[in-house]
């Protein structure tokens, strides 16, 4: 959730302002250990349960950075009154609204630790998260450590299914290379890394900005990943029927916003494989840490907005399936072509939907098919999955005649019955798996 400074991104979760006085701070200036860099944009309902979730905890010191996004309610008030009493809370102001990951580079700047973690302003750190991140990286000689991590919305608490995977919940030493599964955790919250590990790193773009930047970090840790049991980070949704929303919602419900991360992801996978060229010495290691995280934009990130935006004929559909071709034919072919959410995640969906995808989206939904297509030649793909895609290849080609009617006409019954055998064979495949 990369909410902190976006206009979309940044409405007050279901936590209330908490009312407490910090620890008093020792006396004269004290270098922190563990810096809590918190981005924020019109947070001023929730800024102060974030700040006190940091300032709470004893043990190693800590500073607060706190960038303000150019609010324009009462925030930078709220976090004056808290940086007036407590020394360790420092406030960065910017004059105009830039985005979350100008933020975080604002506060990258700023912090002073040697150690960094952060928070999102409407999320809060549960108590015990220092000694657990901290005490961890202290007792193992690690170079980062990865808490878990909670979501609620002040009715339900839960794990979200893509995040419940072994590697990211069982605890242990580990590496991205050993246990690609940890990169479904991709999120910059919830963790402490080096500095060794971040420093020269920068965020780009209002979505998924942080998923690169979080990944080159923790490639950097090498086999010097500590991964905790302790529960340490509550995501904070809104509450049902809130009129409050967040990045994580904003790309859900519209297929424009969903377009603009899929085209921030196309440079994501470029800066992830980069850096695994640089660290990782094995080619065939390299590329299936790259295949899984496309595997993982694909399945946690793509599938869901794909699927809503056809199915509910949203008008940003056909830039949602143009970004999604342009990402297929940036990605590795390699791993496209043999990857089964691709097909049934991304390919198969605007098919099934055929009579309710726009007129203008049709193109853009048989590029996404031809891309894949594509990709699985180029990786020789055999099995079930390469003639699914050889099956939608062909109804591609079947829309793209001049007999516009019979050819849609063609187009849904030849879809449906491709669906069908795909569909059965991705059933048995996660029930045997």
């Amino acid at each position: 959730m990369a909410r902190g400074a976006d206009p979309a991104e940044c409405r007050p979760g279901p936590g209330s302002a908490v009312q407490a006085d910090p620890p008093t701070p020792a006396e004269g200036p004290v270098e922190p250990a563990v810096s809590v860099l918190i981005p924020c944009w019109n947070a001023e309902r929730s800024i102060e349960a974030a700040i006190a979730s940091v300032l709470s905890e004893v043990g190693a010191p800590v500073d607060c950075v706190v960038v303000d996004d150019g609010s324009t309610d009462g925030t930078v008030a709220v976090v004056n009154a808290i940086a007036a009493r407590d020394p360790r809370v420092v406030l960065v102001e910017s004059p105009v609204n830039a985005g979350v990951s100008a933020a975080r580079n604002r506060g990258l700047r700023a912090v002073r630790g040697e150690w960094l973690t952060f928070l999102d302003a409407d999320d809060v750190l549960l108590p015990g998260w220092l000694q657990a991140l901290h005490g961890t990286a202290v007792a193992t000689d690690a170079l980062a450590v990865v808490g878990q991590r909670v979501w609620t919305d002040g009715v339900q608490t839960w794990i979200s299914p893509h995040y419940d995977r072994p590697d990211v919940r069982r605890p242990g030493r580990k590496s991205l290379a050993a246990n690609p599964g940890l990169l479904y955790y991709a999120s910059a919250t919830g963790k402490l890394i080096n500095r060794s590990c971040w420093e020269g790193l920068e965020f780009e773009g209002r979505i998924l900005g942080d998923q690169p930047w979080t990944i080159r970090a923790l490639l950097r840790a090498g086999d010097r990943i500590e991964v905790v049991s302790d529960t340490i980070y509550q995501w904070n949704r809104p509450r049902p029927g809130s009129d409050a929303t967040s990045i994580t919602a904003a790309k859900r419900s519209s297929a424009r916003t969903a377009a603009a991360a899929v085209l921030v992801a196309v440079g994501a996978v470029r800066q992830v494989a980069d850096e695994a060229e640089r660290v990782i010495a094995d080619p065939v290691v390299r590329l299936a840490l790259v295949g899984a995280y496309v595997e993982r934009l694909v399945s946690s990130d793509f599938t869901g907005p794909v699927v809503r935006s056809v199915a509910l004929r949203d008008d940003g559909a056909a830039e949602l399936l143009a970004a999604i071709a342009a990402f297929l034919r940036a990605a590795p072919q390699d791993a496209v072509g043999s990857m089964r959410p691709v097909l049934i995640g991304l390919a198969l969906p605007p098919l099934l939907y055929w009579w309710k995808v726009p007129g203008d989206a049709r193109t853009s939904a048989m590029d996404v098919v031809t891309a894949g297509a594509g990709a699985a030649a180029a990786a020789r793909s055999a099995g079930l999955t390469g003639i699914g895609w050889r099956i939608l290849g062909g109804i591609a080609t079947v829309r793209r005649s001049r007999a516009r009617v019979v050819a849609d006409v063609a187009l849904v019954t030849l879809s449906l019955l491709a669906a069908l055998p795909l569909l059965a064979l991705n059933r048995r495949l996660h029930a045997s798996g």
